[in-house]
Order: C-alpha cells, then sequence, then structure tokens
C-alpha cells in the first residue's frame, strides 16, 4: 500500500513538473513571439534622431493652441504612415530611454481585445498596450489611460513597477508619446500602488476632479518630483499589475507637453 501511494505521488509530482515546463515553455516563446514583432515595427517604422535633426512642423501643427508648447524635440521619430498599414488600431507610440517601453499603442471598441492580442491580432498572453475604449483616441481627454502586461522578461509595462523606487525614476523621469497629429513628453508625475476601484480609473470625472485625483496620486507617490502640476493639464496614467493585494495595480502619472 505504502508502496503504491509513493508511486502515486510520484506520478503526481511527475504530471505537475511536466505542466510547469510546459507552462513555461508557451510562456518563453509567447514573449518571443511579442518581443520579435515588436522589433520589426521599430525596423520598419521608428527612427533614432541623431543630434542634429529637428522636429518637422506641419500645417496642423502651426495653427494657433490654446496650450504652451515646448520647443523639446522628442528623441525618435515615427512613420505612422507605415504603422496604420499594419494595424488601424494603433493610436500613438511610447517611449522611455534606455528602457523595454519602445511600443506601439492601440484602441479597440472595448478593453478586452488587445489584452491577449499582438499589434497583428494573433492570439498572444503578452497583450499590446491599449488604451481604454472610452477615452478619445487623440489623447485630447484631461486623462487617457493606457493599460499593459507586467511581463517577467521587463517587456511591456514590466518595468513600471521599478518606479516604487525614486532612484529608478531619477534615472527614468520622462516619457515621450508620438501620435499621428501631435508628439509629447511625458513628465512624470507620481507613481503607486491602487486597487482597479480607484478614482484614477473614472471616466466620468470633470477637469477639477481629475486634478484632485491626480493630486492625491502625487502624495501617495512613490518617487517624488519638483514638478507642479496645474488646473488644465492633462494627464496620461500607465496602469500595470501589481501584486501586494488581490487586483492591485501599479499606475504611473505623467503630464503630457504637447511639442511644436
Amino acid at each position: 500500500m505504502r508502496k503504491m501511494i509513493r508511486f502515486l505521488l510520484g506520478l503526481a509530482a511527475c504530471g505537475v513538473l511536466v505542466f510547469a515546463t510546459v507552462n513555461l515553455a508557451d510562456y518563453i516563446w509567447e514573449s518571443n513571439q511579442s518581443t520579435s514583432l515588436n522589433d520589426d515595427l521599430i525596423d520598419d517604422a521608428v527612427f533614432l534622431k541623431q543630434p542634429s535633426d529637428t522636429d518637422s512642423i506641419s500645417e496642423q501643427e502651426t495653427k494657433p493652441d490654446t496650450e504652451q508648447l515646448s520647443d523639446e524635440s522628442a528623441p525618435i521619430e515615427v512613420d505612422f504612415a507605415v504603422l496604420l498599414e499594419k494595424n488601424q488600431h494603433i493610436i500613438g507610440w511610447l517611449y522611455s530611454e534606455d528602457t523595454p517601453i519602445n511600443l506601439p499603442v492601440v484602441q479597440s471598441s472595448d478593453n478586452d481585445y488587445y489584452l491577449r492580442r499582438l499589434i497583428d491580432e494573433t492570439w498572444n498572453s503578452a497583450g499590446t498596450l491599449f488604451a481604454d475604449y472610452r477615452n478619445a483616441g487623440d489623447f485630447t481627454d484631461t486623462n487617457t489611460v493606457v493599460y499593459g502586461h507586467n511581463m517577467k522578461n521587463k517587456e511591456m509595462f514590466g518595468t513600471l513597477p521599478y518606479y516604487k523606487e525614486q532612484s529608478y525614476f531619477d534615472e527614468h523621469p520622462v516619457m515621450w508619446l508620438l501620435t499621428p497629429d501631435r508628439n509629447y513628453k511625458i513628465e512624470l508625475v507620481a507613481g503607486y500602488v491602487t486597487p482597479t476601484t480607484s478614482d484614477v480609473y473614472s471616466f466620468d470625472q470633470s477637469e477639477e476632479e481629475v486634478f484632485a485625483t491626480v493630486r492625491q496620486a502625487i502624495e501617495k507617490s512613490t518617487f517624488t518630483t519638483d514638478i507642479e502640476i496645474a488646473q488644465g493639464d492633462r494627464f496620461i496614467t500607465l496602469s500595470t499589475c501589481s501584486y501586494e493585494y488581490d487586483n492591485a495595480r501599479y499606475v504611473l502619472i505623467g503630464r503630457l507637453i504637447p511639442l511644436k
């Protein structure tokens, strides 16, 4: 009887090991597929600027704008004509220098489609960065929420939780958002752990309420910055899973500064 129990326990342990090995292999394959596809997009449509390069200003960008524009230039250029030929759902490109965040942002009619699909719309657990379907697709809302998985290989939003350390923020205090219409510098102002019921995920807030929510986020932030926000600022919230408790999220909030 004891031999039979030992045999069954050993068989069960082998089954668990096989299952874990298969899952790990699947994870590695999907991660590699995701990375390869994004690398191809970068090769085709994303160009690192040389120090002497300057942004060209389109006719649309020379029109009067009520927002204060920055004279800075994004460190990359993106060919959205090429990207949109590959996927019409692409609404922007998010870039953080010297990190894996050099990725397209999409938007669909719900928050499920790209949760487990790549930019070519094939099924993959790595998913794609996507803006909440309730937001305007041109980032003109007072707060736009972008979701991405917290990948173990640091891809997608796997590096966002690093902002729990002040030293990481000090090394990466800004990101860049490029869109078909305008480019933005993202001045990061807060990062903190919050539940999915947080007001930062509310899409019926007034401009004043969004401002108050961001002020509260700054008070809870895992890093500090000397940036002063003002009512009327526009924000982007980057959201990924965190594991302090059930349905915990780490969100990184930045102020959008439109570039000329």
